[in-house]
């Protein structure tokens, strides 16, 4: 990963590109010994061009000059004539190499280290080189900043599987304190932190992951007045991996769950219907019949009669599909679908492929006669039968998408067609009351 040098247009000219880093792992680090000055300094240090980090995670949280206090200060040139020894070479285990022209203002309040340097916070010195400021010892997965009602950064939090950070135990989360550098514990919390929101308007902290607080599991929420609290829906039952803010106000949580934390989860599955009605429905060698030419008509039918203005058929003697586009990401788990049964027409076999990614997707079905269930893919069969027009095709791996067509191959009699489709997925109902100010998108 490259960055741009410091007094680049793409940075602004009030702001420091790299306030807080978190950083797993460098591989090689060149700085160079450039012009010194303070951190609260206004301006610019300029920062040689063969700066290289290659990182596995990172965050910059940009922090205005001139509201930060200076957490470093120059240390005096020790003003060493090395010219009688003429060229000199440095050998050792090391990746690279740096004047040592800084050091903490603030040595007494300078957060500790426990562990690898690979987990870190690390902070720009006046000439734009790195300073580990403090370690963890466990993975650092998330953080974010909090702002003071001037915009400035007070503290930043910061999440992940550790145990101990700066030297201060603390499970899974804690507290760094920018302007004094000291790091604060956050009990209470005993899992794994994947993803942090911090709201400067109300100066509260949302916490997701994998991890249980009183009665709370997998999310909950943090302030520096009152510490921990549970979320009205007391979390989730799985993991939580992200937490975003909406544009409405609303707080966006995200992960592998199926439940909320005080509510069971469906113990039957594929029972939240996928809402058709309003995708966007195409369709290739469609009927122009008169009704039966509207593939709207086949949405969730109310009987499962074939009819006019109930069935969707296919041009006499011709393949194509049904499409639907739902502008949204979801995982189906259940299809069923009612052939036509009308004039001896009907679909014979179908495939379903999910789109945009195109792939044909591996469905299993109950056998009327035998009770064995049956797998199928590129040509999944559907009866004549009055008695077994409907069948339900179940799917084999959960796939996200946000649209799929069912194409037709194989027809009965004078050409194929459909009387009724339904999609459905694992999932469960939210209270509206609890919709006002979060939502959830599970990532099952």
């Amino acid at each position: 990963m490259s960055l741009p040098c410091l007094g680049d247009p793409r940075w602004s000219t009030s702001e420091i590109p790299l306030g807080v880093l978190l950083t797993r792992r460098f591989t090689s680090l060149t700085l160079s010994d450039a012009a010194m000055g303070r951190l609260s300094q206004p301006g610019w240090a300029p920062l040689a061009c063969n700066f290289n980090l290659i990182l596995n995670f990172f965050l910059a949280l940009p922090l205005a000059l001139s509201s930060q206090a200076a957490l470093f200060e120059p240390t005096p040139s020790p003003n060493l004539d090395l010219n009688p020894l003429g060229r000199i070479a440095l050998v050792g285990n090391f990746d690279a190499a740096s004047l040592y022209s800084y050091k903490p203002t603030n040595k007494e309040g300078l957060a500790g280290f426990n562990g690898s340097l690979k987990q870190s916070l690390i902070a720009p010195l006046p000439d734009g080189s790195l300073f580990p400021i403090s370690s963890a010892d466990a993975d650092i997965l998330a953080m974010c900043p909090l702002k003071d009602k001037d915009g400035s950064v007070t503290s930043v939090v910061v999440g992940g599987n550790f145990t101990s950070l700066g030297g201060v135990e603390s499970n899974g989360m804690a507290v760094f304190d920018y302007n004094n550098i000291r790091v604060s514990a956050v009990p209470g919390l005993s899992g794994t932190v994947n993803a942090l929101y911090c709201d400067s308007d109300s100066n509260i902290v949302y916490v997701g992951g994998e991890f249980r607080n009183a009665e709370s599991t997998n999310a909950v929420i943090w302030s520096p007045k009152s510490g921990l609290s549970n979320l009205p829906f007391s979390g989730f039952n799985g993991p939580v991996t992200s937490i975003v803010p909406a544009k409405d106000g609303r707080v966006v949580f995200g992960g592998s769950f199926d439940g909320l934390g005080n509510t069971t989860s469906p113990e039957r599955k594929d029972q939240q219907i996928v809402n058709l009605f309003t995708a966007e429905i195409s369709v290739g060698s469609g009927s122009t019949a008169g009704g039966f030419d509207d593939p709207r008509s086949i949405i969730c039918p109310t009987d499962g009669q074939s009819g006019p203005g109930k069935t969707w058929l296919l041009t006499d003697n011709a393949p194509g599909y049904w499409r639907a586009n739902l502008h949204y990401g979801f995982r189906p788990t259940k299809l069923r679908v009612r052939n036509v049964v009308m004039d001896g027409r009907g679909t014979k076999t179908f495939r379903f492929t999910a789109l945009p990614d195109g792939g044909i997707l591996n469905m299993t079905y109950v056998d009327p006669e035998s009770g064995q269930k049956i797998p199928c893919d590129a040509r999944c069969p559907l009866s004549n039968d009055p008695k077994y027009a409907t069948r339900d095709f179940s799917f084999v791996n959960n796939v996200g998408m946000s649209s799929f067509q069912l194409e037709v191959s194989e027809w009965y009699g004078q050409g194929g067609g459909f009387t009724g489709i339904e999609l459905f997925q694992d999932g469960t109902i939210v209270p509206s009351r609890f919709c006002r100010r979060y939502f959830f998108r599970s990532l099952l």
